[in-house]
């Protein structure tokens, strides 16, 4: 079990985190953690549970959501104001130890009239916010001040695997890359056989993640328009069809930190990202989930928007100055 000192630590990080944003006047959310339905996502699994009528023993099937998205935008569509939330998530199949666990908590925040470049230089305030516990005990912050590196996706690529994204649109031509890279002998089939974003991930995670800067927090930008997700395009009046999205994560200490988007606003392209997931969800994922095929008709009137998800018990342990996230969770899933 966690000593007094470090409860208190994390104690006083969320506390901090919440005065941050009410302090720049976000009001702060509390969504259901079980949902009917949830938004598609094929990188990742849930749980499910079902919920007994009392008065008729009907059984209603219920997720715990991976992420309070699903409702916090449904807020957003309503109320167009800035929001944010400190809640838990839930990921099935997923490892425990020391940068995993399928029960952790999550901080996500919605800013109006802003984009994924706001929510960057956000972020940067809310670090410089959250060092001054972690100077107190004796933490060395040097490696966690803003401001951070920024590099895109088509920079890293060039500077960590020895090629650019923007010229491997193709998977033919991303799988010679990965072949070079020596990655063959990490593949369960024969690369040429793989889809392009499954390359790029695998190419990602063995070439380019490693060797990210570590002396300063890095946000690495304009992610690949082949992923699918509801970020927004960047635009380029050359480029057809688009070649990325705005987008970025931000990594520090060599870890995942935080998920960020330009929020895509078009209704037509969620709900066609929402059919295309969906399908793919229901035909791959271990756990099927009912996803609402209405959701879509939240975005007619939806605001320009960028929203952001940032993992605490990374981050508490980075302020803290340990490697692992079970030495700050409470009662840590092993």
């Amino acid at each position: 079990m966690m000593d007094l000192e470090r409860l208190k630590f994390r104690s006083q990080i969320i506390q901090n985190i919440r005065s941050f944003f009410t302090q720049k006047g976000y009001l702060e959310l509390d969504t259901p953690a079980l949902s009917p339905d949830l938004i598609p996502e094929t990188c990742l699994e849930i749980f499910k549970t079902e919920y007994i009528e009392p008065w008729s023993g009907r059984t209603r099937n219920l997720y715990l959501v991976p992420s309070p998205e699903i409702y916090i935008k449904k807020i957003i569509a309503q109320h167009n104001i800035s929001v944010f939330q400190v809640s838990k998530c839930y990921r099935n199949v997923e490892s425990t130890g020391r940068i995993h666990s399928p029960e952790f908590t999550m901080l996500e925040y919605y800013t109006m009239d802003a984009d994924y470049k706001d929510t960057a230089a956000i972020t940067e305030e809310l670090f410089d916010y959250l060092l001054m516990p972690s100077v107190r005990a004796g933490v060395d912050i040097t490696a966690l001040q803003p401001p951070f590196i920024r590099l895109t996706m088509d920079e890293a690529f060039h500077r960590y695997a020895g090629f650019r994204l923007s010229d491997c649109q193709d998977v033919s031509s991303l799988a010679q890359h990965a072949r070079r890279l020596g990655l063959e002998d990490t593949a369960s089939s024969p690369l040429h056989t793989w889809n392009w974003d499954d390359l790029y991930e695998l190419i990602l995670v063995h070439c380019v993640e490693p060797q990210l800067p570590r002396e300063k927090p890095v946000f690495l930008m304009d992610y690949p328009a082949q992923v699918p997700c509801l970020a927004r395009d960047v635009p380029e009046p050359d480029s057809s069809p688009p070649k990325w999205k705005e987008r970025w994560e931000l990594y520090a200490g060599g870890i995942e930190l935080a998920n960020c988007y330009s929020e895509e606003t078009d209704p037509e392209k969620i709900r066609r990202y929402f059919t295309r997931e969906g399908g793919e969800k229901q035909n791959t994922a271990r756990v099927p989930h009912k996803i609402d095929t209405e959701y879509w008709k939240i975005f007619r009137n939806f605001p320009r928007c960028s929203g952001n998800a940032l993992g605490v018990d990374r981050l508490i342990a980075l302020l803290c100055g340990v490697h692992s996230i079970d030495s700050v969770m409470p009662f840590p899933l092993t």
